[in-house]
């Protein structure tokens, strides 16, 4: 049976549902006809919405009024994939290794909801589902989700729901989890500016400003010593960690010689005291992701540069707001940056972070049918990524969401050789028959 879920996935994969690339629209519409005449084929009545970016695929498929209804979200949308970066194959070609199934999608986003949809339409064909469900995949979570709010409100009565299962983040090695909590935050580019031109280096050095020495001056005081953000009042709102919390952490086996061989780092930056899962997903973060100035093709230009860019990127934890971290980063660089400095800060993308009502009952059986098929406890996970959709859907819907990750932590998912661990895979497929049955 996996051998024929495969070929699903494969012909899934081959369609290069890129969001971030205009180039990709006929793939975007192709990918969404697939999903939508899937959908039919088991029974669903669906719609493909256009009016909202890329189109979203809208299935139902009601068993009785008397059961819960559940949404199933997912999205099909990927990022882009170089093929010459990939190591043995084609990353819009589904490879089966020994211990690992690659492609692109195949973490992020496709293989997660797949195993979900795939497990609704035997359930539904052995008459033992015990939902009514609405299947709802979006074709723009790469780029931001900028449309899905709109798309809520306008279909709101067409969602009425109960919860929202969503499976889009990694466990903890092989530690079941659920995601209660997601940081997330702010896109920024800050611009400064010297002079009115770049200045030959020869006849101007060292005597006038340059834009990219004052961009690093400037940023490298974001951070002291010990890991904390310098920004004052940027911890204002930041709740201190319960100590129960704590503990559960740091009870968690976290491989970091593991983690610094994958990635080739030497090293882990963490404030005092603090482990690992808590940083990540507890604490606020500041990341500069992009820093740029006039040349930056071949060769030496020789002359000082005028202007510099830099992308910074927040990752903000529940309690703080986008607009106080937004405010209080502009008094901290009014501050900062020299008088013979000029600066301008654009804000693009801001999203709220998001905890979710662990005591929500759909939680809880998520929790039992997890312990029953990985015989172990569940670690209720504070993620360090972050869904747009979820902040959306409790604002507009009043629909709690179920957040279970099921993809290894090392699925490489933006990356080279993105990929999903096989051991997995068996018990995913038992772990939404579990959930789903009546």
């Amino acid at each position: 049976m996996l051998t024929s879920y495969y070929q699903i996935l494969k012909e899934l994969v081959a369609i290069q549902s890129i969001s971030v690339d205009p180039d990709h629209m006929n793939a975007i519409e192709k990918i969404a006809i697939y999903l939508n005449a899937m959908l039919q084929d088991n029974d669903f009545s669906t719609e493909i919405v256009h009016g909202y970016g890329n189109p979203l695929v809208l299935g139902k498929f009601s068993v009785d009024d008397s059961l819960p209804t559940m949404i199933l979200y997912g999205h099909y949308d990927v990022q882009t994939a170089d093929s010459n970066q990939w190591r043995s194959h084609d990353p819009f070609s589904l490879y089966i290794g020994k211990e690992k199934i690659y492609g692109r999608g195949v973490a992020d986003n496709k293989w997660q909801f797949l195993i979900h949809l795939l497990t609704i339409f035997e359930l539904i064909a052995s008459k033992k589902l015990w939902y009514n469900v609405i299947v709802l995949l979006e074709g723009n979570e790469e780029t931001g989700s900028q449309h899905i709010e709109n798309f809520l409100i306008d279909y709101k009565q067409d969602l009425i729901s109960d919860f929202c299962l969503i499976s889009d983040s990694y466990i903890l090695w092989s530690i079941p989890c659920i995601d209660v909590g997601y940081r997330w935050g702010i896109n920024a580019k800050l611009k400064i500016t010297t002079a009115i031109t770049d200045l030959h280096s020869w006849l101007y050095g060292w005597i006038v400003p340059n834009a990219i020495h004052e961009m690093n001056s400037i940023l490298s005081k974001l951070y002291d010593t010990h890991n904390r953000i310098t920004i004052p009042y940027f911890y204002y709102d930041v709740e201190e960690v319960a100590f129960d919390i704590l503990v559960k952490n740091k009870k968690i086996k976290t491989d970091s010689q593991k983690l610094m061989l994958d990635t080739w780092i030497k090293t882990i930056f963490k404030e005092k005291d603090i482990d690992m899962i808590t940083q990540i997903g507890l604490k606020p973060t500041i990341q500069i992701t992009w820093i740029s100035s006039w040349h930056v093709g071949d060769g030496y230009k020789n002359a000082i540069p005028n202007v510099a860019h830099a992308h910074i990127n927040f990752r903000i934890v529940k309690n703080q707001t986008t607009k106080n971290v937004i405010s209080a980063f502009d008094q901290w660089l009014k501050t900062t940056v020299p008088m013979h400095v000029d600066y301008s800060l654009d804000i693009w993308d801001t999203y709220e972070p998001v905890k979710v009502d662990m005591n929500n009952f759909y939680i809880k059986k998520a929790e039992l049918a997890l312990q029953k098929v990985f015989g172990q406890p569940v670690f209720y996970k504070y993620s360090w990524g972050g869904l747009p959709i979820v902040d959306i859907l409790e604002r507009v819907l009043n629909t709690k969401a179920v957040l279970i990750p099921l993809v290894n932590q090392d699925c490489n998912a933006h990356g080279i050789d993105e990929n999903f661990d096989i051991d997995l895979i068996e018990k995913w497929f038992n772990f939404a028959y579990e959930f789903f049955k009546k």
